[in-house]
């Protein structure tokens, strides 16, 4: 069967400018420090874009309605879908990833293992009208954390919230959020892994209500995941581990007994491949360390087992994709990581998801579909972990 063919690289570019996300730490008042369901003030100018950061709770909110208001009374309403704080992202259009933690806070003030997502957002606005406030869906499960507003590029104009907010969306570990937390059910963000900012869309928004002060809280340098202990001949193997440390930490990881079918990044801590062979490696341990601290998962075996047979009528795909080379904004792409393959039956529904944790890599082969038509996107991950917009889908019909 021919080779599925990915062929523009400017499909694959990342947008590095979207999402730089703080490793760091700060401690916050409990105080309200986002807002939701209301209508907030502009800063009174021109302007082409208003960027926000936000997510939606208690579930993904479709097609919610963003209002921004001129001063001659006429209106730019936004149509814009959120995906749950909780997750899995839903990548919608117009929407970024531009934080995730291994965390949150409960309603007791304690901690849960469960990822969450900060998401950034992007508006056109009307640069020949001046604006005057926007207003945020009718419903609380729609959060909005901080807001800026820019034209031509220019250094963004930070949206002071103080007098609106109403949602305690950030509390230190140990603190109970008020005011329902960020999902109205008592769970918040960690400030200690939130940090006192969050850049993206080429903006850095200062978190927090303006005039509350926020100190830096070291962070002990953590490790944590459970890597998965069966491979399969053909099948591509990864896993990354999780890491909490202070801001600004130059982190650099390394690992031992590495299995020889499997490439590793020393500077996410990615192990991946496709194993060639069966056969079990022993004792794998993968560290990180910050120059003064060091930190290692509990070592771990990898088995690998033969390739089941193929079933009649169950197919392959070979998906070959372009290596891109510059970012959006024509600037050379340095920091390179990796790629996300999606796929499904439908191109509404690319439920499947896999990740390739190395750059040089530009192939992939992907077994056991059954019979019909299958779409395939891909997408670029630089090493801040930020993604680029996925790809235009190409399909193959399996008998």
């Amino acid at each position: 069967m021919p080779d599925i063919n990915f062929v523009s690289a400017s499909l694959m570019t990342v947008v590095l400018s979207m999402v730089c996300f703080p490793a760091g730490a700060a401690a916050s008042s409990v105080i309200p420090d986002a807002v939701s369901d209301t209508t907030i003030p502009l800063p009174e100018g021109n302007y082409d874009t208003l960027n926000l950061l936000g997510s939606a709770v208690n579930g993904k909110q479709a097609n919610q309605r963003f209002v921004v208001t001129y001063t001659d009374g006429t209106t730019t309403t936004i149509t814009q879908s959120l995906s749950d704080w909780w997750g899995p992202p839903q990548n919608y259009a117009g929407e970024s990833q531009a934080g995730q933690m291994p965390y949150l806070i409960t309603p007791s003030g304690a901690t849960l293992n469960v990822v969450v997502q900060v998401y950034g957002y992007s508006f056109a606005i009307n640069s020949a009208k001046t604006v005057k406030s926007l207003t945020l869906p009718n419903n609380r499960n729609v959060v909005v954390l901080a807001i800026d507003v820019s034209a031509n590029a220019a250094t963004p104009v930070p949206v002071n919230l103080a007098s609106v907010d109403n949602v305690v969306g950030i509390v230190s570990n140990g603190t109970a959020a008020t005011n329902g937390g960020w999902d109205n059910e008592g769970y918040a963000y960690s400030a200690n892994l939130l940090g006192a900012t969050i850049t993206s869309a080429g903006s850095t928004f200062t978190l927090g209500t303006p005039g509350i002060a926020s100190a830096s809280v070291a962070q002990t340098l953590q490790i944590s995941g459970t890597a998965a202990t069966a491979a399969e001949v053909g099948q591509f193997y990864s896993f990354t581990p999780t890491v909490v440390a202070s801001a600004g930490s130059s982190l650099t990881y390394a690992v031992a007994n590495k299995p020889a079918w499997a490439q590793f990044s020393a500077a996410s801590g990615a192990l991946s491949g496709t194993p060639t062979m069966g056969g079990t490696a022993n004792n794998i341990a993968i560290s990180v360390s910050n120059g003064a601290q060091s930190a290692a998962l509990p070592a771990f075996n990898i088995t690998v087992q033969p390739a089941p047979l193929t079933p009649a009528g169950v197919g392959t795909a070979s998906l070959t994709w372009s290596q891109p080379t510059q970012n959006t904004n024509g600037s050379p792409l340095t920091n390179l990581a990796g790629y996300v393959i999606r796929y499904g039956t439908s191109g509404a529904a690319l439920n499947t998801q896999i990740y390739v944790a190395s750059a040089s890599t530009t192939s992939v082969e992907i077994t056991n579909l059954s019979p019909g038509t299958w779409d395939f996107e891909v997408s670029a991950v630089n090493t801040a972990n930020v993604e680029s917009q996925f790809s235009a889908a190409v399909a193959k019909t399996v008998l």
